[in-house]
């Protein structure tokens, strides 16, 4: 009997690291190589490629435990690499300023990450009793894939985050059965029992939810297993997935499960149903019977399943890569995609960077960024998530340590698809973060909110955002008068004219919010309903200067308080709590950076507005109050077919007493993934 010669795991290790040293003889710089076609068994080595980033990590770690003075470079090459867990690195596998770890590709490479498995087994739906669930013109087109042949067994929640599942065609993401097929249904009457208080807008509604629906269509709904709504239940500013307990054909009306919004239910409010399998009636639309594991896809026109490229996300882990209290370790140059979860989160530390890297098609977030000092995103790629883009965190605002985080020439599109509001493309939390030369498009809400202090937003595009919902701006503050030293500069805001009731705006300062300065910012086709491209509501001590507003509904409109509410809201407990136990606006350092918090009490409502060119508005203010505002050299002037481009040119702004604006350094630079 022949004897098996089996190498335990350290071993393993232990033999890698000696062929390591051995390759890699004296120098200071120590290279590891990760290909699909290697093997964990090997040294690491160019020659002999290791499989797997855990392992890498591994090897780097021992390396470094020995010679921290060595330098570490792990190379990945191209090919596509399937993560079943987060790979987790901690102090332990940090650098040093001389000293860095890198984790790259390779030269040429562009190497995924995916948390998505492939569905390769389609077959035409031939089950008769399913087949007239469905509507008579798509019954020969819809196909069904079991996901137990794909190895999941997980599958997921159709709504709770980070457990939802999605579908993708070609890296397209594919509709989860919903109607309408795109936008929303009105609904009738609500008919709760509880009656809630008339709003400021003299709007009514019930507590429970229980509501009409006023076409036939709902009827087919009955016989569904679990139906859920999305919807703008009371206000157009906060959405919200719900259950369905109950389809009553005969009354036409449905009823909600508890937990209820928050704010109830108002009639006409807007919604859609989903996760509903007679609803697949459009290319794209797919359902899941979590019974069975049965997979139901009507696929793209022209797409054959058994040649495309189609996948279901299944990593539901919250994160895919975490740094933990790392220190200079860089990931460059890498692809991750189809999680559940969210990409990557660096925790603690201090000078971590993410470099021209890719996330795309996250059931939730692309990046989070908590405490620590000095981390960075700089020329990445997000998109296709959601909820967020990047969630960044850091500083002290009680002494106002900045915490020296950036965001920079990255783009960040198609976010908040799944959670339509308050999920934008960067939040930010602290004190002294600087977002600049990115772009950020296309969204239900906004692309920015802020919460904090010495905020620099310079040199980025904001474009097609605040699409759907209500009272919102491309870049958000609210409700916190020691939000201060925030600064937006030389930024291009366009196509932002959404809302409903009350509007969207290029920057909405709402609800006390102070002291911002808006300089040198060009604003175009922005503001809708009652906002201009900048809406103050409540503030003051704002400085708006320098700024193009060309062709929006108005330049500024403002919301004022008035003496009496700014001095109640002044006096509340919540806001006592933010402005003397979070921070203390008191002490010697707010009142010296800050000088203006020694007269918050006084002139409510008072900004300045000066040295604005206005083109092609409709309107120069919106809501303005005579005596109220500091307004000095506003022109209005019609264009006369002049370009933006034209009226961004230093000779015309000079003309009206404008300082230049440097119209050709905003946006991404050198973005690999620009293109």
């Amino acid at each position: 009997m022949k004897r098996q010669s089996v190498l335990s795991t350290s071993s393993i290790l232990a033999v890698s690291l000696i062929l390591l040293f051995v390759l890699d003889g004296f120098s200071k710089s120590l290279d590891i190589y990760i290909s699909p076609k290697g093997s964990d068994r090997n040294s690491g080595a160019q020659s002999s490629p290791i499989k797997s980033l855990e392992k890498a990590k591994d090897l780097a770690r021992s390396v470094r435990s020995k010679d921290p003075d060595k330098s570490v470079t792990i190379y990945i090459e191209d090919g596509v690499y399937t993560l079943e867990k987060p790979v987790v690195f901690t102090a332990e596998d940090s650098g040093n300023e001389k000293n860095p770890v890198y984790i790259k590709a390779s030269e040429k490479a562009k190497p995924v990450f995916t948390g998505s498995r492939e569905l390769k087994k389609w077959q035409v739906l031939k089950n008769a009793p399913t087949l007239k669930l469905l509507p008579a013109d798509v019954r020969n087109k819809v196909y069904v894939s079991n996901l137990k042949d794909a190895g999941i067994t997980d599958f997921g929640d159709p709504i709770e985050p980070g457990k939802r599942p999605e579908l993708f065609c070609n890296g397209q993401l594919q509709t989860l059965a919903r109607w309408p097929n795109s936008d929303f249904a009105k609904a009738g009457l609500v008919k709760g029992q509880t009656q809630l208080p008339p709003t400021f807008k003299n709007r009514k509604g019930t507590k429970e939810g229980v509501f009409e629906y006023t076409a036939n269509r709902q009827n087919r709904w009955a016989n569904e297993k679990e139906i859920f709504l999305g919807g703008y239940w009371f206000w157009d500013w906060a959405d919200e997935f719900q259950k369905v307990s109950k389809v009553d054909t005969l009354s036409k009306t449905l009823y909600l499960a508890e937990p209820y919004h928050r704010y109830g239910y108002k009639d006409s409010l807007r919604y859609f149903g989903v996760n509903l399998f007679c609803e697949i009636d459009e290319p794209g639309e797919w359902y899941l019977n979590r019974a069975d594991g049965q997979l139901y896809w009507y696929p793209p026109v022209g797409v054959n399943p058994a040649k495309a490229q189609v996948t279901l996300s299944a990593f539901n882990a919250p994160f895919m890569i975490e740094m933990k209290d790392c220190a200079y370790l860089t990931l460059q140059g890498l692809t991750f995609q189809e999680s559940r979860g969210s990409a990557v989160s660096i925790s603690g530390g201090k000078n971590c960077l993410i470099k021209d890297c890719r996330f795309e098609r996250f059931g939730r977030d692309g990046i989070h960024v908590v405490e620590g000092s000095g981390h960075g995103i700089s020329g990445c790629l997000i998109r296709t998530l959601g909820f967020r883009g990047i969630d960044m965190k850091g500083g002290n605002r009680k002494t106002l340590e900045t915490a020296n985080h950036f965001i920079e020439n990255t783009i960040v599109e198609h976010f908040s698809l799944f959670k339509r509001t308050y999920e934008p493309a960067v939040f930010l939390d602290g004190c002294g973060i600087r977002v600049s030369n990115n772009r950020f498009r296309y969204s239900s809400s906004s692309a920015m909110r802020m919460e904090g202090n010495d905020f620099t937003i310079e040199f980025n595009e904001i474009s097609h955002v605040v699409n759907e919902s209500d009272d919102q701006g491309a870049l958000d503050m609210w409700y916190n008068p020691s939000y201060r030293g925030v600064v937006v500069r030389y930024n291009h805001w366009s196509d932002i004219t959404g809302g409903t009731h009350s509007g969207a705006a290029g920057v909405r300062l709402d609800d006390m919010i102070s002291g911002v300065l808006i300089f040198g910012n060009i604003f175009e086709r922005t503001g809708s309903v009652i906002f201009g491209g900048v809406q103050i509501h409540g503030g003051k001590d704002n400085l708006v200067e320098n700024n193009l507003f060309y062709n929006c509904l108005a330049a500024v409109s403002f919301s004022r308080w008035g003496e009496n509410r700014w001095h109640k809201e002044l006096d509340t407990l919540l806001i006592r709590e933010k402005i003397f136990k979070e921070v203390d606006i008191l002490s010697p350092i707010y009142q010296s950076k800050y000088p203006e918090l020694k007269t918050l009490r006084e002139n409510a409502d008072v900004n300045t507005v000066k040295n604005n060119l206005i083109v092609d508005c409709k309107n120069q203010f919106l809501r303005n109050k005579a005596g109220v505002q500091i307004l000095e050299n506003n022109p209005v002037l019609e264009s006369g077919g002049k370009t933006l481009e034209e009226c961004c040119a230093t000779e015309f702004l000079n003309k009206y007493g404008l300082k230049p604006i440097p119209y050709q350094q905003i946006g991404p630079k050198n973005n690999v993934w620009d293109n």
